[in-house]
């Protein structure tokens, strides 16, 4: 499929990871546009079919793109089937030429039909584009409680460049959340691209076998990106025992089942948009999409 625009010729691919120099191409755009490497989770094997981008291509480089991400979550016991876009991006040199436009519409027309719902998250220079193209806007709930530490659990980091890490994560990550009232399933590809990239100091393990944590400290904050695999304790306790002397507070990045607790809510920090006519998780309910699913 060709697109024409100011004279020029754009050719549009969607096969890209193993064309090396396309790959590379994307690689070197990501990196300029929003200072994103994805080299370290393609060469660490994170990079896998269901990440799928969708490119124009002029003179053997890529100058625009919108990527699909296929995801599955399980709401409250039930299996959705959703598309996240991303890397939407624009080479410099390239833009005003209706490139982003062409490859929106290309992909919702591909991708209809094809899943429960499409879904994205926007910056603030581009919140008058995706309405455009039928996007609404929605809001996520992040939940927080206030921390009581007690007995608190020993926790050792995980290294993932050590193979026996690295699969205990991925068997913690099978397990799923055993508190999440909205889970990501099946995507161990985008697991990774937080596990070595943004998140790769931020991996623990507890001392018994099965379980993983994602947890960031922020002044008197515990963020709990994640909790996976096998827990003993009731989730109140599960978090306090999580938490160090001196933590106040702590804050969820998935949406909690039991929400009878002393929680707080704020609004998610992420302009998030969803296709009308499809799917909305967020429509009546407080919930927030897993830390680890953003892409």
């Amino acid at each position: 499929m060709e697109y024409y625009a100011d004279g020029k010729s754009f050719t549009f691919e969607t096969e890209i990871r193993d064309n090396p120099v396309l790959r590379e191409s994307f690689f070197g755009l990501a990196r300029q546009i929003f200072r994103l490497d994805f080299e370290p989770w393609y060469q660490g094997g994170g990079w896998q079919d269901r990440y799928l981008p969708h490119t124009l291509v002029y003179h053997g480089q890529v100058v625009a793109n919108v990527s699909v991400n296929r995801m599955d979550f399980l709401m409250d016991g039930v299996s959705r089937s959703l598309i996240q876009l991303g890397t939407v991006m624009t080479h410099p040199d390239y833009r005003g030429m209706g490139l982003s436009r062409f490859l929106m519409e290309t992909v919702l027309h591909i991708w209809n039909g094809r899943c429960d719902g499409v879904y994205l998250f926007a910056n603030d220079t581009v919140l008058d584009f995706y309405p455009k193209f039928g996007f609404i806007r929605a809001e996520e709930t992040q939940f927080f409680l206030p921390a009581a530490p007690q007995r608190q659990i020993p926790l050792r980091r995980l290294d993932l460049d050590l193979p026996a890490d690295r699969s205990l994560l991925l068997n913690a990550y099978r397990r799923s959340n055993p508190f999440s009232a909205f889970s990501m399933e099946n995507n161990e590809g985008l697991l990774l691209f937080y596990a070595l990239g943004p998140f790769r100091e931020f991996l623990y393990a507890p001392p018994w076998e099965n379980a993983a944590v994602i947890l960031e400290k922020d002044g008197d904050t515990l963020f709990c990106h994640e909790l996976l695999g096998q827990w003993p304790d009731v989730f109140a306790e599960t978090l306090n025992r999580l938490a160090s002397p001196g933590i106040r507070r702590i804050g969820l990045g998935f949406t909690p089942k039991d929400q009878n607790l002393s929680f707080s809510c704020a609004p998610g920090e992420e302009h998030l948009f969803v296709l009308a006519g499809g799917a909305n998780p967020f429509a009546g309910h407080k919930r927030f999409f897993p830390q680890i699913s953003h892409a």
